[in-house]
């Protein structure tokens, strides 16, 4: 069975007014590559998903916003605070 998972930001997260993107993926045992769809506005891309998942069987969806990444020191620099919080939960 598949559902939306939708990335939902701290109050001081930085995303606001952030492009946001769809990933969809298989579920249910089925086997296709993913593919993500973008950019949308927050609400529009988690109506869309919605939509998908209840028409379609097998699809599961994350929405999450497009962060500005523009260097690869941008993204390894995301990966080390995205391994520091599992590692220090708080």
């Amino acid at each position: 069975m598949g559902g939306v998972v939708v990335y939902e930001p701290d109050d001081d997260s930085e995303v606001e007014g952030l492009p946001w993107a769809i990933t969809f993926e298989a579920s249910a045992g089925e086997e296709w590559a993913s593919f993500v769809c973008g950019p949308y506005e927050r609400d529009e891309a988690v109506a869309l998903a919605e939509e998908v998942i209840a028409e379609g069987r097998g699809v599961s969806a994350v929405v999450e916003p497009l962060l500005p990444v523009r260097s690869a020191m941008d993204v390894l620099s995301t990966i080390a605070e995205l391994r520091e919080d599992v590692e220090n939960p708080t």
